[in-house]
């Protein structure tokens, strides 16, 4: 009998011919049958289709091992290729075909049932048993539906269109004009996301963005959170065991919910994951927006998926085998009621689009049917109705790396840029967005790619790599304009006024779309919306709006949106600093953007009736952050070539807005938010001279509980670094700044008079920054609370030695901050030489016996020095205890926000370890916290983070 290696050498050509058109599944399963490297795997992708099948039938004609493995995939992947490839299949993989020794028996795991349309179907035809472990190979699949032919073409057909849909992602590598096969394969390109249990809680008040940088804050340092996989989003949960039916994921705009979704169904099309359902239908809310008449769920998914008409009667006939994907719940311009009493509702049922979903939704039509549903988390989808809530968090540090090794061919390159990104706290802290990282990495490689170098053009940005938020979001859109003019007009030696001079037309009439639709919020446009503002739909594809807008072509429908919702913010402030010439204009404008103070005497066009709704002002705080950075941008001369020469329109400009920012801290009683979005303001905006006007007046900022990023700190260092005098206070507390963060305000650390730094992350190192603050010359601090935070022994000892010669600090709060014992050894030679420490507190550790008999010898020696190590010793302590338990019963954000289950533990002990409590009024408020404290850790999971005491 011929061998597979000499079969497959005779027969190259017809393989090659049937399936050089479309070689990802022959090439995947190819892969995972270990007869292709990943490497290799991933080479082959860069190539050509016809070209990597080539390469592919070399590889597998070298041996006869990988020769059998071989037709064994080609059985498996038959379904996608031509009747011919399938009839050879069936003449040629036969029971008598060459076979060698019986390998060692495959171990089954996970085993899925077969999903009830199984039973409708018969076996295949004869098979190829290529070896005798065939049999345990097929053991291993999961629930592998063996269709009649009926069933069998149109799922083929459902397949193949699905991976063709799903197998390119959009990318552009290296500021090239086009997106590439050899960076764009899903394979290739796709890094994976950090998907984790949602506890359903929305802050509202936020940007998105500034939600989620908390969120993330939250998580990182106090949960240990389960990285739940796109694919794995219905395993089975809980004691029950059963898998999810109905899955929620959301995540803000950019942090990949679509691209997941795009990945789970890629994988399910080529027969790697969740095998277990005989079909998937994705829906995108975006093409159900376009349906207004009633309509039945068979209706729907006839016209969305004409190719399985005559398979659909049986297919919803087993709905327990059946995937919904509704992506972009966010999208849909329909209103949903989801208190509505539940409709009998069939299948054939004519009713509203929104109806349809709701029912699909909420279980009242085809209950056995699973469904995810992707959302931004300001739209409302009640939890009640999930089994399963995610938040997408986007990438971690490692992700950010891996991404950016993928996005560019250069590994020098790719080493800079992930150099530069995380040694600059501004981008750092924005590539664990997905899209972000795509911006910034397009923005990049003008910089460090070689060859990139306009030397005709004295002010190219090549020179200076961005720094702030604005300044990346401006060489993204220059780095577009400039690579992709307008149809060819400029070449990439152009020098920079000219091409923006080129576009100036079009950015125009971009930022006033972005700008006035921003104030609506309305994210997605038609084509009639683009015309009303002179942008050409035609336009999208030929020139720099490519990498701008976004058109969302579907079967029935054809939509547009900004590439990323901060590319619509970025642009509207482009727009609004070109078109605000005089000073009363900006600062108007400026009233009205960040308090809603409605532009009186203002001739400028954009604040002439502009429609917002006050209760919308925190949606634009990133806006506001753009507009500084690009009036500094036009003020520099950056924006030459769409603004006249920029030397009469400065004068005067930097300290009017340095007067606006000093009456507002001067005032106004900022809230936390608002105070902290000025502060990025001035950050933006990067001018000495206004920021040196109105940091002086900056007495107290009060950031308490506003979890805060690294950038945050960087906001706060630049403009308190121009600031003269002492803080009054700094209160930071429950704020998450971790080390990172805590090490950027490091400089003016040693001017705050109170600092709250309680529950922050923060341990040893911390704790070795803050000594070092304590023995500045310059150091100002009377009252330091580090209440909550890991400084453990080694880190109370560096405060202990700096404290022995500072002569400022009077009150010390280290309650919970795990000092032990040892913790204690230096506490009495230290302080007992200090002078102006008169308050020390110290509950909630568990210094020993050695540690008591220290503090009472430093009593001794310190008479004026009051020390509190018992919780039932001062009654305002206690009662500050009690209001804190409160606010954790009341404050779900502030349970996830610090270690709490730890925390409560620590007090617990901390009274226990007091002992008999006594009477008297002391006695009664420790021994409600007690039971209050015992209560509270009993309460249910979600409220203690997941933590059982």
């Amino acid at each position: 009998m011929t061998s597979a290696q000499q079969l497959l050498r005779s027969q190259r050509d017809l393989l090659l011919t049937w399936t050089r058109d479309h070689p990802a599944p022959l090439l995947r399963w190819l892969r995972d049958a270990d007869v292709l490297s990943s490497t290799h795997y991933l080479s082959l992708l860069e190539r050509s289709p016809s070209n990597a099948v080539v390469q592919a039938l070399e590889t597998v004609c070298a041996t006869e091992e990988s020769s059998q493995k071989f037709l064994q995939v080609l059985r498996e992947v038959q379904d996608y290729y031509c009747k011919d490839l399938q009839a050879w299949v069936e003449r040629h993989c036969r029971n008598d075909a060459p076979t060698k020794p019986e390998p060692a028996p495959v171990k089954v795991e996970d085993k899925k049932h077969k999903s009830p349309i199984a039973k409708l179907f018969k076996g295949k035809s004869k098979a190829f048993n290529i070896n005798t472990d065939v049999k345990a190979q097929e053991n291993v699949k999961l629930s592998r539906s063996i269709k009649l032919a009926n069933i069998r073409a149109p799922i083929s057909a459902h397949k193949t269109t699905l991976l063709k849909r799903t197998e390119q992602l959009k990318c552009y590598s290296e500021g090239e004009a086009v997106a590439s096969n050899s960076a764009s394969h899903i394979e290739i390109h796709y890094t994976d996301l950090f998907v984790t249990e949602d506890n359903d809680f929305v802050d509202s008040s936020q940007h998105e963005y500034f939600d989620l940088a908390s969120r993330r804050a939250r998580i990182y340092v106090h949960q240990a959170c389960q990285r739940i996989r796109p694919g794995h989003l219905l395993d089975p949960q809980g004691a029950s065991g059963r898998p999810p039916k109905r899955v929620k994921v959301k995540g803000i705009a950019g942090i990949g919910k679509s691209v997941a979704v795009q990945r789970l169904v890629y994988e399910w099309a080529i027969g790697k994951n969740m095998r277990e359902f005989t079909c998937i239908f994705d829906l995108r809310f975006r093409e159900l927006n376009m349906i207004e008449a009633p309509l039945s769920l068979l209706d729907l998914l006839e016209e969305r998926f004409r190719y399985l008409k005559t398979v659909l009667p049986d297919l919803l006939k087993f709905p327990s085998s059946l995937l919904f994907i509704l992506d972009g719940l966010d999208e849909f311009k329909f209103p949903l009621e989801w208190d509505t009493p539940d409709k009998d509702i069939s299948v054939d049922s004519k009713v509203p689009v929104s109806e349809l979903i709701v029912a699909l939704i909420k279980g009242s039509l085809l209950p056995e049917a699973s469904v995810i549903l992707t959302t931004r988390p300001s739209t409302e989808a009640p939890k009640r109705f999930f089994q399963r809530c995610c938040v997408v968090l986007g990438f971690e540090e490692d992700q950010v790396k891996e991404y950016t090794s993928k996005f560019y061919k250069d590994s020098r390159v790719a080493e800079k840029v992930y150099d530069y990104i995380l040694s600059n706290d501004n981008l750092f802290v924005l590539s664990f967005i997905p899209l972000y990282c795509y911006i910034i990495c397009t923005a990049m490689a003008e910089f460090f790619s070689s060859g990139n170098q306009d030397k005709d053009d004295s002010k190219s940005l090549e020179l200076n790599p961005p720094r702030t938020v604005s300044e990346v979001y401006f060489c993204y859109l220059f780095t577009a304009v400039k690579h992709h003019a307008l149809k060819g007009s400029a070449e990439r030696s152009t020098p920079r006024a000219e091409v923006l001079s080129l576009a100036k037309q079009q950015l125009t009439n971009l930022g006033k779309l972005a700008y006035e639709t921003l104030l609506k919020k309305k994210i997605m446009f038609d084509r009639t919306d683009l015309k009303k503002y002179g942008v050409k739909p035609a336009d999208i594809q030929s020139t720099f709006l490519c990498h701008i807008l976004q058109p969302l072509k579907e079967e029935t429908v054809e939509m547009f949106s900004f590439f990323h919702l901060t590319v619509q913010e970025h642009l509207a402030a482009l727009y609004c600093a070109i078109n605000l010439f005089h000073q009363e204009d900006i600062i108007q404008a400026l009233d009205f953007w960040c308090f809603g103070v409605r532009p009186t005497s203002s001739t400028a066009p954009l604040l002439q009736n502009p429609n917002l709704h006050t209760d919308k002002l925190e949606s634009l705080q990133m806006f506001t952050r753009f507009f500084m950075g690009m009036l500094r941008a036009r003020l520099g001369g950056q924006l030459d070539g769409m603004v006249l020469s920029p030397v009469q329109e400065a004068d005067g400009i930097p300290a009017k807005l340095g007067l606006w920012f000093q009456d507002q801290f001067k005032g106004r009683d900022l809230e936390n938010q608002a105070a902290l979005n000025l502060l990025h303001c001035l950050m933006e905006f990067h001018t000495k001279e206004a920021t040196s006007i109105a940091a002086p007046e900056i007495k107290k900022l009060n950031l308490f509980k506003m979890k805060l990023s690294v950038v945050d700190c960087a906001a706060m260092h630049y403009v308190l670094q121009f600031s003269p005098h002492k803080l009054q206070e700094l209160n930071l507390g429950y704020s998450n700044i971790g080390n990172r963060g805590l090490h950027r305000l490091g400089p003016i650390l040693h001017r705050c008079e109170s600092l709250y730094l309680r529950y922050n992350c923060l341990d040893r190192q911390a704790a070795i920054l803050e000594s070092a603050v304590l023995k500045s010359n310059e150091c100002q601090v009377k009252k330091l609370f580090m209440c909550g935070n890991n400084l453990g022994p080694e880190g109370v000892l560096e405060l202990w030695n700096a404290l022995e010669h500072n002569t400022t600090v009077e009150e010390l709060y280290l309650d919970i901050t795990g000092i032990t014992e040892r913790g204690t050894e230096n506490i009495v030679n230290c302080l007992s030489r200090n002078t102006s420490l008169k308050t020390l507190t110290i509950v909630g550790n568990d210094i020993g016996e050695a540690g008591r008999r220290r503090l009472k010898e430093l009593e001794q020696r310190r008479p004026g020095l009051r020390i509190i190590a018992n919780f039932v010793d001062d009654l305002g302590l206690l009662q500050a205890y009690l209001d804190w338990v409160e606010e954790i019963r009341a404050d779900r954000d502030q349970m996830d926000s610090v270690r709490n289950a730890d925390a409560l533990e620590s007090v617990l002990k901390g009274l226990q370890v007091a002992g008999g409590i006594g009477r008297g009024e002391n006695a009664e408020k420790a021994k409600e916290l007690q039971t209050k404290i015992v209560e509270l850790l009993k309460s249910p999971a979600d409220l203690t983070g997941g933590r059982r005491p």
